[in-house]
């Protein structure tokens, strides 16, 4: 993402923001969503103080005598989660929700030179084009997947072979259950989540992301041995 923030995407932080006043609680998972929507990249000032005014507009439309100290809370909470601190190493991402989603879009679509994606299954859309446009971008990418589950119904591996991205697969009886992602040699994903819309919508997952060096090394040479002996999907 640019370090400039698109204007369309000041609209998705707000209407994130007015999604989660409907309970009136701002919620972690709802902070790790906001803050996987902004990515690395800090709001400049401008932009700052237009999400902090729309915070408090949105507070005023619901606050009332009752629910006023709650109200405040979530406007601190709402607050805090605009805030980047570069330099983190790790964080962590929930579902359901968008969070788990969001962060494995934002590391795709920050790709400079390569994308190696090792999962179970893909068959959310949302996800599978941003695959695609970052193929359509330049950015080298290689899927690896399960050869089973590419079988199921709403299955994205034919289509994202069908749009030249490299797909390999197993051949075996056992499965391939892994479930992550290197970006340029130096960003994993990785965790129980899902690519599917099912672990967005309902289920209880998770996603781990991570810069240690030693960590994404050991992902990246397991990648290399799958890739070197899994068999090339066939259109």
């Amino acid at each position: 993402m640019a370090a400039v923030h698109s204007q369309q995407l000041i609209d998705d932080i707000v209407a994130q923001l007015r999604l989660s006043i409907e309970d009136q609680v701002f919620s972690r998972s709802e902070k790790r969503s906001l803050k996987a929507l902004i990515g690395d990249s800090p709001l400049d000032h401008d932009q700052l103080n237009f999400l902090r005014s729309q915070i408090y507009v949105i507070a005023n439309e619901v606050a009332n005598d009752k629910n006023y100290p709650i109200i405040l809370e979530w406007i601190k909470n709402a607050n805090s989660a605009l805030i980047t601190r570069p330099g983190d190493k790790s964080d962590a991402y929930f579902s359901p929700g968008e969070a788990c989603r969001n962060v494995i879009i934002d590391q795709i679509q920050r790709a400079v030179n390569r994308v190696n994606i090792c999962v179970f299954t893909i068959s959310d859309d949302i996800i599978t084009n941003a695959i695609i446009d970052s193929h359509k971008r330049g950015r080298s990418i290689r899927v690896i997947t399960d050869n089973d589950k590419s079988l199921d119904a709403g299955s994205d591996i034919e289509r994202l072979a069908k749009e030249g991205i490299s797909v390999k697969m197993d051949s075996t009886p056992n499965h391939m259950h892994h479930k992550f992602m290197v970006v340029d040699d130096n960003s994993l994903i990785t965790g129980s989540y899902n690519w599917t819309l099912s672990a967005a919508r309902y289920n209880h997952e998770n996603v781990l992301l991570t810069k240690e060096t030693s960590v994404v090394k050991s992902f990246l040479k397991e990648f290399g041995q799958l890739w070197d002996k899994m068999e090339p999907y066939k259109i």
